[in-house]
């Protein structure tokens, strides 16, 4: 839950937020995001430094003190086996990355004299004060640090004074500082601009021959000033951070002196839902050490907040919907529904047998692949939060569901029951280690799940095999040219719809190690591959149709390609991320190409 004590009693001035929603009725909580919100130029620098280390090399990493301020992020590269050494630890044999803070050269000195190797990830930022208190130490100046002394950019930076180095923190500070000839002033890059401005004065009343460098960095002011400005448009502000971050707290700080409520979280799971379901309009930003994936998963929670609201039908309709969308019986129904399309193409009589276990199938793999999913958690907050609200359901209902996929496998014969059950076993040994050592140390892949891109086209082939093959195997026909193309069409659509949820979930499954299509070819990359298969996909079903390998009803299925264009068209130039309207219209082409299919059987009649 939020901080309550992150509201100033400067609000209590401020017209009520339930009163001011009540008079807007119940319209969805619009979200307003800081556009510097998240990590810095430095912070992603480091990120992707110590990512790239953990890619490319198979030696033990380490870090020398805490990578960046964010404990999120630090258990999940805890997690991948990134060890953080203390200040004065001796580093073991291995890799060391230097935090973005910096490290004091005395210690850097003693890192280099051990066995490891060193890549250093100090902020650019950063170095560039070290490199101006260097110069100046050199020539006999003085050095006064605006900013915490405890901060470890500043330790980092008093290591480069020679000894006459002193920090200070506001203009009460300059006052205790000794009677010194020459001196130079720097600040934290990530200090209040303001709080320098105040320290400057007081130092120049002082030391009146003091050299002034503003070394804020300015994505630090930036962020300052956005939100400050965006105080005035919103009736709440949410700061997205570690409380051990000094530039995230320094953002709480200076939206409460405007008045407006704060909220300080370091997760979606400390918002207090009701309490922000009173608010019509929220503001975000974040700290410079907050990752993207975090920010979203607070976007994404804050829009969905409005339905904790006292109800009205429409508060019910929408939980309704949200149900059956994160139970995933709504993408269940849509493998029941390319069951009976492809059953259709193939003139296969359609069965409920066929449409069944693909529905059960669907929905027990889909459960299981969230519960075993370590990035689930942080790709999607809702789905998460809704699954700690209905395990008990879910995991009975789930494997309910995979005895009766078996069972109505086996109820079609043991070719279909053997389909599934292979399927079932693949998806056991997928994170297991099962390619042989000597192939594993060559390609640096030794499980399926560590071949990019395996996640996409493995479920879209087992969707072929499920609504395609089991039709026709099991009805005793033979398997055509018509086979062929809606197996395709099967696995196309799935191919592009798990595509495209990878790419939403492109920041969770870097930090977990996972190899997807969209952290290989990028989002631009990725995009462009399943735009071409949208495309592809239409031209092979008119082709397809014009051939008369399938029944006309592959003209009208083309629709279902240009539908997939269409929500990637939308997702890059509208949506930008995850979002309970979006995942309703990715899950919707299948229950489209049902539909197609059913209209299209009542003109034409049986097969």
């Amino acid at each position: 839950m939020a901080d309550k004590a992150d509201i100033s009693p400067a609000e209590a001035g401020r017209a009520s937020p339930p009163e001011a929603g009540r008079a807007r009725g119940h319209a969805p909580i619009r979200v307003v995001l800081a556009r510097t919100a998240g990590f810095c130029m430095g912070v992603k620098r480091a990120m992707e430094m110590v990512l790239q280390a953990m890619n490319q090399n198979k030696t033990r990493i380490y870090t020398y003190g805490p990578l960046i301020h964010n404990p999120q992020v630090l258990q999940l590269l805890e997690e991948r086996g990134i060890r953080v050494l203390g200040p004065g630890e001796e580093a073991p044999p291995g890799l060391v990355l230097i935090r973005a803070h910096g490290i004091p050269p005395q210690e850097r000195a003693v890192l280099e004299t051990t066995q490891g190797d060193i890549i250093d990830a100090t902020c650019p930022k950063v170095a560039r004060v070290q490199a101006i208190i260097r110069r100046w130490a050199r020539q006999d100046h003085a050095t006064l640090i605006v900013g915490d002394e405890d901060h470890p950019e500043v330790r980092g930076l008093l290591g480069y004074t020679e000894g006459r180095g002193y920090v200070v923190s506001s203009p009460g500070d300059v006052a205790a500082v000794p009677d010194i000839q020459d001196v130079i002033v720097v600040a934290q890059t990530t200090q209040s601009e303001s709080q320098f401005n105040k320290v400057v004065d007081a130092v120049k009343e002082r030391f009146t021959n003091a050299r002034i460098y503003n070394t804020i960095c300015d994505a630090t002011a930036s962020r300052q000033a956005e939100v400050q400005e965006m105080a005035r448009q919103v009736e709440a502000m949410v700061v997205v951070g570690g409380r051990n971050s000094g530039n995230t707290q320094r953002l709480v700080e200076i939206s409460r002196a405007t008045g407006v409520p704060t909220y300080h979280v370091e997760t979606e799971q400390e918002l207090d839902l009701k309490e922000m379901s009173r608010y019509q309009v929220v503001g975000v930003t974040a700290g410079a050490s907050t990752p993207h994936w975090l920010i979203s998963n607070v976007v994404t929670t804050l829009k969905h907040a409005w339905a904790f609201r006292p109800g009205s039908l429409v508060q019910y309709l929408y939980r309704i919907w949200r149900f059956i969308l994160k139970s995933n019986l709504y993408v269940a129904l849509g493998a029941g529904c390319l069951s009976y399309t492809s059953s259709l193409l193939q003139k296969v009589e359609p069965d409920w047998a066929y449409f069944f276990v693909a529905f059960f199938y669907v929905y027990a793999m889909h459960l299981l692949n969230h519960f075993t999913d370590e990035a689930s958690r942080l790709n999607d907050p809702v789905q998460s939060m809704f699954y700690g609200r209905h395990r008990l359901f879910l995991l009975v209902s789930g494997a309910l569901s995979a005895l009766a996929a078996l069972a109505l496998g086996l109820y079609l014969g043991l070719v279909a029951f053997a389909f599934i059950l292979a399927m079932s076993g693949l998806g056991l040994v997928y994170n297991l280690k099962i390619i042989p050592e000597k192939l594993a140390a060559v390609t640096r892949i030794a499980r399926l799940k560590e071949i990019p891109g395996s996640k996409s086209v493995f479920t879209a082939l087992a969707w072929g095999v499920l609504a395609a093959l089991i039709p026709v195997v099991c009805s005793e026909q033979e398997v055509t040219g018509a086979t062929a193309v809606a197996f395709f069409f099967v696995a196309g659509l799935v191919f592009i719809r798990t595509g495209l949820f990878e790419i939403l979930a492109i920041e969770g499954d870097r930090i977990v190690g996972k190899e997807t299509l969209a952290i290989a070819w990028g989002r631009r990359g990725a995009l462009r591959v399943l735009s071409s298969g949208a495309v592809g996909l239409v031209a092979m079903l008119l082709v397809a149709a014009r051939l008369h390998l399938i029944p006309s009803l592959g003209y009208a299925l083309g629709l279902c390609g240009l539908y997939a264009l269409g929500y990637l068209c939308l997702y890059r130039y509208v949506f930008k991320e995850s979002g309970l309207l979006l995942e309703s219209l990715v899950e919707g082409n299948m229950l489209l190409a049902g539909l197609v299919a059913f209209l299209w059987d009542i003109i034409h009649g049986p097969l």
